[in-house]
């Protein structure tokens, strides 16, 4: 067990150094997320990880539904109060629209299964679990390590402001959690990835990124945002216990898994 927790606090080092400084030396953002990918080659050849344990699975359809739930469900309640109080005005949807959300969606599905999930899902939730630690644990660490690698791009992206980092890292926790669920239920990184696409893709267009707006002309970020806002983060919240009740009663937190 000690093991384990070094290897991956190593790895969890090493990607936190990487992830930061290299953006700032070359002036790309975008390197922060592709410098974790031979990262992960590196560190599953130095710990001799397989497949299975990386999460190179392909999960049920039982999986599939849960994670278009995440995004879906949350951004469906925002949408409907939103509506209902009057804050969704000059809605911007045209013909290239759905072009934007199915590039966004299969760019990121490449890029996060590369990288993000790849490691916090990937790598580092299997060397955890190689080390028989407590799954609450694993779960756990993997969403605090998952959020505070996205500190380095709040400080990075100007469309963030100060008053919105304590809703940012809560839901950072959150989102790693549930992500870490969607992982934990299926065993697949493919499932994880395929969620964390789809929040993006619809989240982005339809919301916009840190204070910026979306295309539904939502102005109030700081409420309904589904990933910085107030009425987002309690959404996330609630649907994280809802999936976690379901993992504890049909999946069980105990070894070994029965995906």
């Amino acid at each position: 067990m000690r093991e384990a927790y070094k290897m991956g606090l190593i790895g969890y080092v090493l990607v936190m150094i990487c992830s930061t400084v290299t953006p700032i030396i070359f002036n790309n953002e975008s390197l922060q997320a592709m410098i974790i990918f031979p990262i992960i080659l590196i560190l599953a050849y130095w710990t001799k990880m397989n497949g299975k344990e990386l999460g190179l699975e392909f999960g049920s359809l039982r999986d599939y539904i849960w994670a278009i739930l995440y995004p879906l469900s949350i951004c469906s309640v925002i949408i409907v109060i939103a509506l209902a109080t009057g804050n969704i005005s000059g809605v911007q949807y045209s013909s290239e629209t759905t072009g934007m959300i199915a590039y966004l969606f299969i760019y990121t599905l490449i890029l996060a299964f590369t990288t993000e999930e790849g490691f916090f899902r990937g790598w580092l939730f299997g060397i955890l679990e190689r080390g028989k630690l407590n799954p609450k644990l694993i779960l756990l660490f993997t969403g605090l390590a998952f959020a505070s690698w996205h500190l380095p791009l709040f400080f990075l992206n100007s469309s963030f402001t100060w008053s919105m980092l304590p809703i940012y890292i809560t839901g950072g926790i959150i989102g790693g959690v549930t992500f870490g669920l969607l992982r934990y239920i299926s065993g697949s990184i493919i499932v994880s990835s395929f969620s964390h696409a789809l929040w993006n893709a619809v989240v982005y267009i339809l919301f916009g990124f840190g204070s910026t707006v979306g295309i539904l002309g939502i102005e109030m970020t700081n409420i309904f945002s589904p990933e910085s806002g107030l009425l987002g983060l309690a959404l996330g919240l609630v649907f994280m216990a809802v999936l976690w009740y379901w993992a504890s009663k049909k999946v069980g937190f105990d070894y070994p898994v029965k995906n």
